[in-house]
């Protein structure tokens, strides 16, 4: 019978083959991207990475503290699939605000034709009966272990 690899070696390798694929990826970008280009990649990523640590990361950590106050009141499991249902909602709503935004100034009319505010809406109905499904499910059943609430009132006594 075959050692299954430790979790470090596969981080470890995963990490020297993604060094390697960024290293090989930045020697080729002056070659294949002038100055201009090249300025603009910089700054789009320069921007990125303002926005990811600037705004994503601040309001997602305020939604998450949020959200296990709501949440303290239902099972571990329960939490998780509020919590991952609110944070796959917001991404599509994000994505689908950019592509909103790209509509409205389209030059071309065949260009981004279709109706994403229509389809925004179908996939929050969706996506709010899924997890209240879920979350239904998880709670009944009780195989997810006691509330956070329940928790914390035993370690309190």
């Amino acid at each position: 019978m075959k050692a299954v690899p430790s979790v470090r070696a596969v981080r470890i390798t995963l990490g020297v083959a993604g060094a390697g694929l960024i290293g090989y990826g930045l020697l080729g970008l002056p070659t294949q991207l002038g100055p201009a280009q090249l300025v603009g990649l910089l700054t789009w990523l320069a921007v990125a990475i303002v926005l990811h640590d600037g705004v994503i990361v601040p309001l997602s950590t305020l939604a998450g503290a949020g959200l296990t106050r709501l949440g303290s009141r239902l099972r571990p499991a329960s939490a998780a699939v509020l919590r991952g249902a609110l944070m796959t909602g917001a991404l599509v709503t994000l994505i689908t605000g950019i592509l909103l935004k790209a509509q409205s100034e389209a030059r071309i009319t065949s260009v981004l034709e279709a109706d994403y505010a229509g389809h925004l809406l179908w996939f929050w109905t969706i996506l709010a009966l899924a997890a209240a499904a879920a979350i239904y499910a998880c709670e009944r059943s009780g195989i997810a272990g006691p509330t956070n609430a329940d928790n914390r009132q035993k370690t309190r006594s």
